[in-house]
């Protein structure tokens, strides 16, 4: 994938604790690099503010607070970086809404 690509991703959403999951698709700017994290932040700040994760990661891989899983298999978001074709992130915990952790 080069830089000035675009990437469709399916992202699991969900309204409260309770609520039943669905998936939205977004599109998003690919750029060299890109980590999970990055794309999770990029949907939350350009394409929709309601959609809600933990953005407070170490960024470095050793706290695990950015658990999620990518194409089915837990990665941390903050390490991994976007992976080439098929793109769909859900929870790897239990959650409040969205990608937001439950207390």
């Amino acid at each position: 994938m080069t830089n000035g690509a675009f990437l469709s991703c399916e992202v699991a959403r969900k309204a409260s604790a309770t609520a039943e999951t669905v998936f939205e698709t977004y599109r998003v700017p690919y750029r060299e690099g890109m980590t999970v994290l990055d794309l999770m932040r990029f949907i939350a700040d350009e394409l929709d503010g309601t959609f809600a994760f933990y953005d407070h990661a170490c960024k470095r891989g050793f706290c695990g607070s950015c658990l999620v899983k990518v194409n089915g298999k837990n990665s941390l978001s903050c390490r991994q970086l976007v992976p080439e074709g098929r793109l769909r992130l859900e929870p790897a915990m239990k959650t409040a809404k969205d990608f937001w952790p439950a207390d």
